[in-house]
């Protein structure tokens, strides 16, 4: 081996001397963090300027304050204040209630919009549920606004709809033909619970002994009434999906007994009725229909994933000039009827006329147009807002939340195309 002389270690350079450096103030203990006066607390282009400004002076809140009668009780919150938090929570990703009241404590925009107040989730809950049909009715104020400013045109609109999922889950549905079997299976158990529980009466009276000693049999009369509360409910469930049915059928048949009407040149509103009350009695369910036990008016349904969820479909009509919310609505009917084919009848309808010109090349080319007006506010709406879920149960506070969510994205619009300036004059 060859001799190496040993390479010396390298000598730490000398950091140059600290320098008596200055910063800036910083005392965890002073007890003024913020400006004593609210509007100091936000930049005077913030969105919650806006939506403060936009409840305090241009939308009309006679629909909520007139729910207000009672003059006995603990004073409720403001119907401004209220409103101030939802309209912003539902346009920045804000929409549960519990969210909204830890906002109130950690966000300055939700302190600016509630004066430093803090309302608790459950009056922010109660107070959406309570006044919901009367905030929906927001979207059209929203729609009148952006109208106003010369945001719609209605010279080309576009009509679609995506699935919102439902506030039950999926599996807490059973089909119709599941229905009838439990409920039989249910009958018989609970037939049973009582025959049982009479023959231990029976027992009892005859032996001089109190009902029920017997620990194995002290539950008897719980168990029977668990399985009436769930007897009861499938009996509703499936009461529904009957009723349904027969809705369906009634509305097919009377439709078609107009229509043959129509074209013999007759008026029988009579027949009409007769026909639609028959078919509505003789329909059955097919027995995979299912209803949810949660929330009954969702349906379960394929989204564009190719996923089943418990959903409803949210309709939306878009006005092309600058992506407005004209129209707002949800829907449990996905059957879309095809157009007419062969001589267009002159009894067709608007909606028949309609659905025949976009068969044709001109109109096929103007129909491509429709996603490019709508998806892409279904995609705002689900990014900037959250609004892939529906809170509210049922197909009345799905349409309400649905609509307030309408609204919230036309301001959104206005805020964007014409500034805090919107709601000068």
């Amino acid at each position: 081996m060859f001799e190496v002389e040993p390479v010396g270690k390298r000598q730490p350079q000398a950091r140059p001397a600290a320098v008596d450096k200055r910063f800036r103030a910083f005392d965890p203990h002073q007890v003024l963090l913020l400006p004593p006066s609210l509007d100091d607390w936000l930049p005077k282009d913030h969105l919650a300027r806006f939506v403060a400004d936009l409840v305090d002076k241009v939308l009309d809140l006679g629909q909520v304050r007139a729910d207000y009668t009672g003059k006995r009780g603990y004073p409720p919150y403001d119907p401004r204040l209220m409103l101030r938090l939802l309209i912003y929570g539902y346009t920045t990703r804000v929409r549960s209630s519990r969210a909204i009241e830890q906002r109130c404590a950690d966000d300055i925009a939700f302190r600016f919009l509630a004066a430093d107040q803090a309302p608790g989730f459950r009056s922010i809950s109660r107070f959406r549920r309570r006044h919901l049909d009367a905030i929906a009715a927001l979207f059209t104020q929203s729609l009148h606004l952006a109208q106003k400013l010369g945001m719609v045109k209605m010279g080309r609109i576009a009509l679609d709809g995506t699935k919102l999922e439902a506030n039950a889950s999926k599996h807490k549905a059973m089909s119709y033909g599941r229905l009838v079997d439990k409920e039989e299976r249910i009958e018989a158990e609970v037939a049973a619970l009582e025959a049982k529980a009479a023959a231990l009466l029976a027992t009892d009276e005859a032996e001089g002994q109190g009902f029920g000693i017997d620990g194995e049999d002290t539950d008897l009369p719980a168990e029977r009434d668990r399985r009436e509360k769930r007897l009861a409910r499938l009996q509703a469930a499936r009461a529904q999906i009957e009723a349904e049915a027969a809705d369906k059928a009634r509305a097919h048949a009377e439709d078609k007994e107009r229509r043959r009407q129509e074209r013999a040149s007759a008026d029988d509103e009579q027949t009409v009725t007769n026909a639609g009350e028959t078919a509505a009695a003789k329909t059955r369910p097919k027995p995979k229909t299912q209803a949810n036990f949660t929330d009954p008016d969702s349906r379960i349904t394929k989204n564009s994933d190719g996923a089943y969820i418990q959903a409803y479909d949210a309709q939306a009509v878009v006005d092309a000039e600058h992506q407005v919310s004209t129209a707002a609505d949800v829907t449990t009917n996905e059957q879309v009827p095809p157009a007419p084919r062969g001589r267009l009848p002159a009894s067709a309808t608007l909606k028949e006329r309609m659905a025949r010109k976009l068969r044709n090349k001109p109109g096929k080319a103007a129909y491509s147009r429709r996603k490019a007006i709508v998806e892409p506010v279904f995609g705002q709406m689900m990014t900037c807002q959250n609004g892939h879920r529906l809170l509210p149960r049922g197909e009345d506070g799905a349409r309400g939340e649905w609509r307030l969510l309408a609204a919230c994205h036309n301001l959104r619009k206005i805020v964007r195309h014409a500034g805090l300036t919107a709601l000068a004059g």
